[in-house]
């Protein structure tokens, strides 16, 4: 794990100290750091590295998911039931932080390269029907390797401006991405991948680009981006290609407004973060909802599909505000009452720094009803960082979401229908998801997750049958 951008899933904020990737550690701090890390400080030398100015990411993270009932009926144009009522799927990371401050004197100036590499299934694939949002996060955009970020970053004028450019991941650099470890897709980092996948590609995936960001005051920070659009980065053919491949169709432009306040709430003054954003996307050859819908690839559907686009755009917000902590006269846990650097997670999220204590969050995306499969999401939940005093690292969190079908694949499915009586399809509409989790810390920051999730009209389907599911996360950080 990188102390400067430590990268993981599914776990709290792991460092026990306040830290500052560009400071320098003592050999005890070292020790101190990295003991949240299975592997430990490597007998100094990472704390030796880290003080040169490298830093190693090592991280495996895995979900299983197994349907206690729900997923199968028989609507046509989902993926059918296998008889398999359980799935497994995994991610390892690999990678390096470099600060060129310390390696060759070079102020500002930094760079990062990860790795990762996907294996296994997600469950919705072997059910009936399929749900809107995957019930497990971290199977998505392909089960192969691939070079999840590789840029170079400049700070500028005491850390005012920050301008990063090279292959990064378009729905980590904007969309909301505080993080909570939840299992299902609709709760994870990366609000705008999550939804507007189809535009904004989400992690693991990279596309060159470049981000150029105004820290207009310590709370307060402008951000927009430039990113080249090509469809070609979502395949598995992509593999661990860094050239830019051909087939670009247009450009996607982002702006984000983040503010990280800390609020005074019952006498103390604690940490958040409010954002709001939109993007568009000038790709000449964007499809119709209807097209990214299961209609696509029906007999006789082709009529029903739409034409192609150019352009689509999207508009989203989400809130992250830390709202109690422990009392002054209980321990503060591994903070030591003072912030913490945030972790990584596996969908590329920065899980937000913290103190013990309860958090409450917010999100919602709306997308362009004519291109969107999904038109909009609103989500919420609590979350819980070291509930028991002699649990420090443990967490808990509760959610509820809604995952709306876009009102043009709604009609197009009528048509269809209408048009093929007894097709044995169905018109999507809203999907409700419920989720709940403990996680336990097991050993030096690895730990293991049990949640329970309770997903109604599965797929926006009103006629499917509910499913739960019951999931175990594991993560695991080297």
């Amino acid at each position: 794990m990188s102390a400067a951008n430590a990268v993981s899933s599914g776990t709290a904020p792991a460092n026990p100290i306040a830290f500052d990737p560009s400071m320098h550690l003592t050999p005890e701090e070292g020790r101190e750091y990295w003991d949240r890390y299975v592997t430990g400080d490597w007998w100094g030398l990472r704390t030796l590295l880290h003080n040169w100015g490298i830093d190693f990411n090592l991280d495996y993270f895995s979900e299983t998911a197994s349907n206690v009932s729900g997923g199968k009926d028989t609507f046509s144009g989902f993926a059918k039931n296998s008889g398999q009522v359980w799935a497994y799927t995994d991610q390892a990371l690999f990678g390096v932080d470099l600060d060129f401050n310390k390696l060759i004197g070079w102020e500002g100036g930094s760079f990062e390269f990860y790795v990762t590499k996907r294996t296994g299934n997600n469950l919705g694939n072997l059910q009936n029907p399929n749900t809107v949002q995957l019930i497990q996060e971290v199977w998505g955009r392909g089960q192969t390797w691939r070079i999840t970020s590789m840029w170079f970053k400049q700070t500028l004028l005491n850390d005012t401006f920050e301008i990063k450019a090279g292959l990064m991941n378009m729905s980590q650099e904007f969309g909301g991405y505080y993080a909570f470890p939840f299992e299902n897709l609709t709760f994870t980092a990366g609000i705008t991948g999550n939804v507007a996948g189809y535009s904004m590609f989400t992690w693991p995936v990279s596309q060159w680009g470049t981000d150029f960001q105004w820290n207009a005051t310590k709370d307060l920070s402008f951000r927009i981006g430039l990113f080249a659009f090509n469809n070609y980065w979502i395949s598995n053919q992509y593999y661990l290609r860094v050239d830019n491949p051909g087939g670009t169709t247009g450009a996607i432009v982002p702006f984000e407004i983040d503010w990280k306040p800390k609020l005074n709430i019952f006498g103390q003054k604690l940490p958040g973060e409010w954002v709001l954003g939109a993007f568009g996307n000038t790709n000449h050859t964007e499809t119709t909802g209807a097209f990214k819908s299961v209609l696509n690839g029906a007999p006789g559907a082709a009529r029903f599909l739409g034409s192609t686009f150019t352009g689509d755009w999207g508009v989203y917000g989400s809130i992250w505000q830390q709202i109690t902590t422990v009392p002054e006269s209980e321990p503060e846990g591994p903070s030591d009452g003072k912030e913490m650097q945030g972790k990584q997670m596996a969908n590329g999220a920065v899980q937000r720094p913290t103190k013990r204590g309860l958090s409450a969050f917010f999100g919602t995306i709306w997308l362009d009803p004519r291109t969107s499969f999904q038109e909009g999401q609103i989500f919420t939940g609590l979350y819980y960082w070291g509930p028991w005093s002699k649990r420090p690292y443990d967490s808990v969190g509760i959610a509820t979401g809604w995952n709306r079908i876009s009102g043009s694949v709604r009609n197009a499915e009528r048509a269809y229908i209408n048009s093929h009586p007894g097709s044995g399809f169905d018109v999507q509409n809203n999907e409700f998801v419920e989720e709940i989790f403990y996680s336990f810390d097991v050993f030096h920051g690895a730990n293991i997750q049990p949640d329970l999730q309770w997903i109604i009209n599965p797929g926006g389907i009103h006629n499917a049958t509910n499913e739960v599911v019951l999931g175990i996360q594991l993560s695991v950080p080297l």
